[in-house]
């Protein structure tokens, strides 16, 4: 068993590397939630490689999780990576999205999505939604100020824990608040012109647009569902994200190499049971110099 564990292994390594050489860069495989190990599992991964790349890339595959997980994680890649690119072969939810969104480059295709940037809360052995609770917290409050509770809803509100509503306010704000650092810093670092008037493209411009784009994925009204998928349209046409194209002819190679990577992952944690997986690989040597 332990022989067949490590030729599985040893395969997913060599996928990798295949990905690395693909894309001239160290490629590094999170799977799985945003959980609390994941900055330390990252930082001891990039730390145990030999001779680093400049430039990471990340497939990345969750349904979300921490929003400060996912800070530290940055700030851990960012520490070693001068440029950092994700690829989505399928979704990256919530935290995920926001982990995403601190790329230089987003690489997707017509099945990817990301979603609303609703901070989760493991509360009870289940994540849930945080936004959801505040939209209900704040309808029962307008609700409260004219006189029109039900005696059910005064219930509710009875239930309601005032200690985790303000938890899920901070970190709305919180996931606000790093999408308006990370945009302007890195997915926008080279937007210098404007695509129709080709007018210079200044930082206050940036940081508005980085706020348009927290907003609009913030707005649970619009997407009606923490698990709502926004696919690369989506993104690109009223979200206004740039979107690298993964069905292009130009990235062909690397569609490729994506699409069976992420397939033998996904395969190799569902027979294993496996919840998480954090791999890294290096360009093969023989591709370097």
């Amino acid at each position: 068993m332990a022989e067949v564990q490590n030729f599985i292994e040893n395969m997913l390594l060599w996928r990798l590397s295949q990905l690395a050489s693909v894309t001239e860069s160290d490629a590094l495989a999170i799977y799985g939630p945003m959980h609390s190990d994941l900055p330390s599992l990252v930082r001891d991964r990039i730390e145990n490689l030999d001779n680093r790349d400049d430039t990471l890339t990340i497939l990345l595959d969750t349904g979300g999780g921490w929003v400060d997980s996912v800070e530290k994680t940055v700030e851990v890649l960012r520490h070693h990576y001068n440029c950092i690119d994700f690829i989505i072969p399928g979704q990256a939810m919530s935290a995920g999205t926001i982990f995403a969104l601190s790329a230089d480059n987003i690489y997707m295709n017509y099945f990817s999505q990301l979603g609303p940037i609703d901070p989760q809360f493991f509360v009870d052995g289940k994540w849930i939604p945080g936004l959801g609770y505040l939209e209900k917290f704040e309808e029962l409050n307008k609700k409260s100020k004219t006189g029109k509770l039900t005696p059910l809803e005064y219930g509710l509100v009875l239930k309601l824990d005032l200690a985790d509503i303000h938890q899920y306010e901070q970190a709305r704000e919180h996931s606000v608040e790093l999408l308006e650092k990370w945009l302007p810093a890195y997915k926008f670092k080279n937007w210098n012109k404007t695509q129709e008037k080709k007018r210079e493209v200044t930082s206050a411009m940036k940081q508005k647009q980085a706020k348009e784009i927290a907003k609009k994925l913030n707005n649970t009204k619009r997407w009606h569902a923490h698990s709502r998928g926004i696919s690369m349209q989506t993104l690109q046409d009223e979200v206004g994200l740039m979107i690298e194209d993964l069905d292009k002819p130009n990235f062909l190679e690397l569609h490729t190499t994506v699409k069976e990577l992420h397939a033998f992952i996904v395969d190799y944690m569902e027979t294993t049971q496996m919840l998480s997986l954090v791999r890294i690989s290096n360009q093969p040597e023989e591709d370097h110099g």
